[in-house]
């Protein structure tokens, strides 16, 4: 009795881990929701080891109806457009002070920024570029869709235009960052205001402006910027 008791136990185990291979025949190894920095080099990574990989990004406009491509803050509001203005700022004031070294240079020096915001956005849209080309060399599948949970192994990734897909992975990696807050407390922050999602998007200077915390800090030639650190807003 007890062999018996004992074989239907190991037919019984045998069966389960049957239905739990079935069961975990997923669409993907592993799908990263975020496709900034971190998601992206999550994602390449798992696809050298040979994984089925697949990312999600997904950029809601903001406030002000501002928007960008795969690459996270970083590339489009954040790291790369600051330095790429900050350098303009920075040439600006080497081009003034050229003249005591020798060099002949015509006055009044003047800035134009409508041709800064082209120049940026350019090489901003072409790092967008490079990176949906290195997620096609991994065998990566890049999906430009918003995803949100069904269960814990399943998303819901939905279009610009609607259109819902429902997939699974065995593994789902949250890398979705943050975004600017307005602080919708304050009369006129919402109808006057900006933020760093829009101001490297800018088409004509914003002028004189106050920047509101240190996360973020341009450097313009010819506009006139306070910085306002605040550990909080009240």
């Amino acid at each position: 009795a007890l062999c018996r008791w004992r074989h239907r136990f190991k037919r019984t185990l045998d069966l389960r881990n049957i239905t739990r291979n079935l069961s975990t025949n997923y669409d993907y190894d592993l799908v990263v929701i975020g496709g900034g920095s971190g998601g992206l080099a999550c994602s390449k990574e798992a696809a050298q080891f040979g994984k089925k990989v697949a990312v999600l990004d997904y950029v809601e406009p903001s406030p002000k109806g501002t928007r960008w491509g795969l690459g996270g803050t970083c590339v489009n509001v954040g790291c790369i457009p600051k330095k790429l203005m900050h350098q303009s700022a920075l040439l600006g004031s080497a081009v003034k002070d050229a003249g005591k070294y020798g060099w002949k240079i015509s006055s009044p020096v003047t800035h134009d920024w409508p041709t800064m915001a082209r120049a940026v956005q350019d090489h901003v849209r072409s790092l967008n570029w490079g990176h949906r080309v290195q997620l096609q060399d991994k065998k990566v599948t890049y999906l430009n869709m918003k995803g949100s949970f069904v269960d814990e192994h399943t998303i819901r990734g939905v279009t610009k235009a609607g259109k819902e897909t429902v997939f699974t992975a065995g593994n789902i990696v949250i890398a979705t960052g943050g975004r600017p807050k307005y602080p919708t407390h304050i009369p006129g922050a919402l109808e006057h205001g900006i933020s760093s999602d829009d101001i490297f998007w800018l088409q004509e200077s914003p002028g004189k402006t106050l920047v509101v915390g240190a996360s973020c800090i341009l450097e313009g030639e010819k506009n006139k910027f306070l910085q306002w650190i605040r550990s909080h807003l009240q």
